[in-house]
């Protein structure tokens, strides 16, 4: 194989790594994928020729750091890697174990699939059966049917002020009271976000947001650190809003926190009517989250600690 063709074979494995050419050129600090869509051209032009030069140096270097590959990995054959991981992927799907339906474990049943900052997260249990779809990367669309309608509204604040993509279906023991429902929703939405951040290469960590709505005003600052923590101070004017027990919010944030690993305080600074209250904490949320999760350009293929993790 000359070196021309070895690049682009692996130029190839790098774009689905990415998920597109255009997400590969986001990683390795481009501004647009013109760049590197025209280099993969000029290679599959020159593949059959021994003289050509491939990708450069300076270029290679780039593109590795990006993807957080070891230096000199271009210039390597890796097709066996990828029948090794084609093997394990088929010796992992027998070894899978089918719960029927109906039958969930008492401790959740989590199944997760991913493919870039999209997943999906079930998780079955005897209260409740949840299914979180959730895209970092979207632009704000939520759907959402979990038999609880005032948590439906404050998750679409999450959706809309965090351009996050988020379907969240749960079928719970509502003939109980909500508690279940609100709790384990949270805690699947952690275990979501946590998914979907990975080992959160590139990110900017922080988020923070002041959020008012008429007499009431809220603050969230959030770090995604790998270490879960919550500080909640909100005193509601009420303890009902329609039907919904606020006392059920703490449950949800302390079941996410807990889940995706973060750090995060809540502080209602004022307000009279709950409801504003409650909208302008989520609303904080979504967007504290949206800053936090997006990809600094000055942060490509760094990881934003200097502990060198933010998994561990």
């Amino acid at each position: 194989m000359n070196k021309t063709k070895r690049h682009l074979d692996n130029l190839y494995l790098l774009i689905e790594e990415a998920g597109s050419l255009t997400k590969l050129a986001r990683k390795c600090g481009y501004e647009n994928a013109a760049s590197l869509s025209q280099l993969k051209r000029r290679l599959e032009e020159q593949v059959e020729d021994e003289k050509a030069r491939g990708i450069r140096p300076s270029l290679a270097q780039k593109l590795e750091q990006g993807m957080g590959k070891r230096k000199g990995w271009l210039d390597r054959d890796h097709s066996k890697d990828k029948e090794k991981a084609a093997a394990a992927e088929i010796q992992a799907a027998s070894n899978l174990t089918l719960i029927p339906d109906g039958m969930p474990s008492e401790n959740g049943d989590i199944q997760i699939a991913t493919e870039g900052r999209y997943v999906s997260v079930t998780r079955n249990t005897y209260e409740t059966q949840i299914t979180v779809k959730l895209n970092l990367d979207g632009s704000g669309i939520g759907r959402f049917d979990t038999g609880v309608p005032f948590l439906d509204h404050m998750l679409d604040q999450i959706a809309r002020h965090g351009l996050i993509d988020l379907d969240i279906v749960c079928k719970g023991d509502l003939h109980i009271d909500d508690h279940h429902t609100v709790e384990d929703i949270g805690i699947t939405l952690g275990q979501a976000l946590k998914q979907a951040l990975g080992d959160k290469t590139g990110i900017r960590r922080y988020g923070h947001a002041y959020v008012p709505l008429d007499e009431a005003l809220s603050r969230v600052v959030l770090d995604l650190s790998g270490r879960p923590g919550l500080v909640y101070n909100i005193e509601f004017t009420r303890a009902v809003i329609g039907r919904f027990d606020v006392d059920l919010f703490s449950e949800f944030f302390h079941g996410l926190v807990n889940h995706s690993m973060m750090t995060l305080h809540i502080d209602n600074l004022r307000g009279k009517n709950a409801h504003h209250q409650a909208e302008t904490m989520f609303k904080a949320f979504g967007r504290a989250l949206r800053m936090a999760v997006e990809y600094d350009e000055r942060m490509t293929g760094k990881m934003p600690s200097t502990k060198g993790t933010l998994t561990a």
